[in-house]
């Protein structure tokens, strides 16, 4: 029962995350829209991690030290990861801190998976000890980031109809497994496209 309290927390931070991701507080906010987004983000996240933190954790199997090492190496390079793709983001336009809107590029992360964070969030999640309340909430989070993209691929598909579309069947969603999908005269193109459909909509 107590893990089902587990999924069903989840499901509301993900629902609510969704749902607030569209027009509700871009018309409620205006210019501080992003700000609110990621301020309610951290605030019904506390839900679901309060609970898996007071819920009793029971391991699932007897892990090996050798593995234990292994899991460590794996989130540390995770970490390390995530801070290389903050060269290519904009960290005060990504919280909201700063007004700012990004033309469509395509870093060198993005040149292997189309969402680098969510792909090392899932290898830092999947690093981590197996417990039983830790597994309800690995799936959970899996299944939001799935969710997720796909629609954050909608919103960016209604403004890049054709480059992202394109990037789309080249380039692997969450994992990287084509390896680098993108060649540099393929990213470029893309790039002149996408240039060419905001230059349009800003006409239009």
């Amino acid at each position: 029962m107590s893990l089902l309290i587990l999924a069903a927390c989840w499901l509301l931070f993900g629902a609510s995350h969704s749902l607030l991701a569209g027009h509700t507080l871009e018309r409620a906010f205006g210019r501080h829209a992003r700000l609110a987004f990621n301020a309610i983000a951290v605030l019904t996240v506390t839900l679901p991690l309060g609970v898996w933190a007071w819920l009793p954790a029971q391991a699932l199997w007897s892990e090996p030290e050798h593995l234990r090492w292994i899991r460590h190496g794996v989130t540390l390079l995770a970490g390390l990861g995530f801070v290389h793709t903050l060269r290519y983001y904009s960290l005060p336009g990504f919280l909201g801190l700063r007004l700012e809107t990004w033309p469509l590029t395509f870093s060198p992360w993005h040149r292997w998976v189309r969402h680098p964070w969510y792909f090392l969030m899932l290898v830092a999640m999947w690093a981590q000890p197996l417990t039983d309340t830790w597994l309800v909430s690995a799936l959970c989070m899996t299944a939001y980031l799935i969710i997720g993209s796909r629609m954050e691929e909608r919103r960016i598909l209604r403004f890049h109809p054709e480059s992202y579309a394109e990037y789309g069947r080249i380039v692997p969603g969450l994992l990287p497994w084509r390896g680098l999908a993108l060649d540099n005269a393929t990213r470029l193109r893309l790039e002149a496209m996408a240039a060419q459909e905001s230059a349009r909509t800003a006409r239009g």
